[in-house]
């Protein structure tokens, strides 16, 4: 099996940790916390004037200086009534969680019940150290802050314990982490994050048609352009590309035989092999699908996409071996051979 990439959760904070590995802990990945490194890394001085800003500057840093792919938040409690107070610097108006909410507290002092509504906002930001790539989500939840802490603490942490949902009748503080999680800034922030991390690091999963042009009894090969990619370029394979959104197998497969050659074809009939080959991209793994199609020629002319095809060649079903194949195409074609040379005899191809 192979081993799960690591990402980096760029935080100290166990309640935020805790909120987080829950959310996301069905990803693909092994995670870290920056207590988990071996390398104790310093934290990075918050400089910008925006949680988004400050959510981006933790992810690079951590990135950076562990290597790793590296997924960091920055959160702000914004109240209505003191013009957006402590905003940004809602981690930094005091030391401890206890010394900043009595802090809220004094400066909401005598503001009514109704003139107490805040937000709070939070960001998350991922960086790619190799690639280099961000990625944002952002997420916000109206409450209302209270005169006083409430008794349960719960799970809660920071300004849990002020923030007030009247909607649930809860702080933050008395929730659970799943019910947190299901109306919190950070759960809406980590809700559209994890489509992100999944749709970039999972595994994807390529349907390719191939074709299998048979004419006087041989085979069509095209040697494969692709200067890009060692392990492509310059090795023989089947005419044939991955599916577009909408496509049929038949369509997909008429035209990128026609793109690739400039040969309109007939699709006969459909090999009962199926090949998988696993591959792996700069980011992330993936596997494809080979759908081998017996195919003849009804129409055009050779005409080749010099973007994708350097050459073609008729070659004998047996000679096909002989030539150096993309991948495990050789595997996938000795098993599927037989049943091949069958149907060219049977139809007389």
């Amino acid at each position: 099996m192979r081993a799960k990439r690591l990402l980096l959760i760029a935080t100290t904070n166990e309640g935020k940790y805790k909120e987080i590995i829950h959310f996301l802990g069905d990803l693909p990945f092994q995670f870290l916390s920056i207590k988990d490194l071996k390398n104790k890394i310093p934290e990075p001085e918050e400089t910008e004037r925006t949680v988004e800003g400050n959510a981006l500057l933790k992810a690079r840093y951590y990135a950076e200086q562990s290597g790793l792919v590296s997924l960091a938040d920055d959160t702000g409690l914004f109240i209505d009534s003191l013009q957006g107070w402590p905003g940004v610097e809602s981690a930094r108006i005091a030391p401890t969680s206890e010394e900043r909410n009595k802090l809220v507290l004094e400066r909401l002092r005598g503001v009514a019940a109704h003139e107490r509504t805040a937000r709070f906002i939070s960001v998350l930001a991922a960086h790619d150290p190799d690639s280099r790539a961000s990625f944002f989500s952002t997420g916000a939840t109206s409450g209302v802050i209270l005169e006083k802490n409430s008794d349960d603490l719960g799970d809660g942490y920071g300004y849990d314990p002020l923030f007030y949902l009247p909607e649930y009748k809860k702080t933050y503080a008395q929730m659970l982490v799943r019910e947190k999680n299901s109306c919190s800034h950070r759960g809406k922030s980590l809700f559209s994050m994890k489509y992100i991390l999944a749709n970039q690091y999972g595994a994807k999963h390529i349907v390719v048609p191939i074709a299998l042009i048979i004419r006087d009894g041989k085979v069509l090969l095209a040697l494969r352009n692709d200067p890009h990619r060692s392990a492509f370029h310059k090795k023989w394979e089947f005419p044939g590309g991955s599916m577009d959104m909408g496509e049929t197998i038949v369509g997909n497969l008429v035209r990128e035989v026609k793109e690739e050659t400039g040969y309109d074809i007939e699709i006969l009939t459909r090999l009962s092999y199926i090949g998988i080959n696993e591959q792996q991209s700069v980011s992330n793994p993936y596997q494809v699908y080979l759908l081998p199609h017996v195919c003849t020629i009804r129409g055009g002319e050779e005409k080749l996409s010099d973007a994708e095809v350097l050459e073609i060649r008729w070659v004998s079903p047996d000679e096909v071996l002989s030539y150096e194949l993309i991948g495990n195409n050789a595997v996938m074609y000795k098993e599927f051979l037989p049943e091949l040379k069958q149907i060219i005899k049977e139809r007389q191809l």
